[in-house]
């Protein structure tokens, strides 16, 4: 049976959480690093246009400034739970 994307990432972020080695961590933290600068470029490859861009800041915006965020220690709390 495949396990869903979701479930997939519950688990990796469970492990996360009861690693203990700085050094494993930073190396977690340069792989997701470099993950976004890989994506990043992606999507720039695609030529995201320049209005899709706009709009995804505006939403990001709002979405801070009508509290549509979460704290790192309610996103801890929330992992707990599953």
């Amino acid at each position: 049976m495949k396990t869903t994307l979701e479930k997939r990432k519950i688990n990796l972020v469970q492990n996360f959480l009861n690693l203990d080695n700085p050094e494993t961590i930073s190396k977690v933290e340069v792989l997701l690093s470099q993950e976004k600068v890989r994506i990043y470029e992606e999507s720039i490859s695609k030529k995201l246009m320049y209005q899709e861009l706009n709009t995804l800041l505006d939403k990001a915006e709002d979405d801070f400034k009508n509290g549509r965020i979460i704290t790192t220690e309610e996103l801890l709390k929330k992992v707990e739970n599953w």
